[in-house]
């Protein structure tokens, strides 16, 4: 069974921490086409091998260095500025 934690990130000890139990790997596989992120559905016959594969490519990086967990913190960072983050403010130099 999932608990709390799962599949969510925390703060602890100064650090951001996602956690998933990979023995809940199925049920996460399960809703994922539940939800339509899926076109096939797919059962896990063995969770250690998949996670080694979805970890993997969780930390693939492309040409540029990044890697999915990347665009992920880009995606919530742009939605958490849009949602009135507090904490941040646009920068003086807006030069790239």
């Amino acid at each position: 069974m999932m608990d709390g934690t799962d599949g969510r990130a925390q703060i602890e000890d100064g650090d951001i921490v996602f956690r998933v139990a990979i023995e809940n790997l199925p049920a996460i596989l399960d809703g994922s086409w539940a939800t339509g992120n899926l076109g096939t559905r797919y059962k896990i016959t063995n969770a250690e091998l998949f996670a080694a594969d979805l970890l993997r490519e969780l930390n693939h990086e492309s040409e540029d260095g990044s890697t999915p967990i990347h665009a992920l913190f880009d995606r919530c960072i742009d939605e958490a500025i849009n949602q009135g983050a507090q904490g941040i403010e646009e920068h003086d130099d807006q030069a790239a």
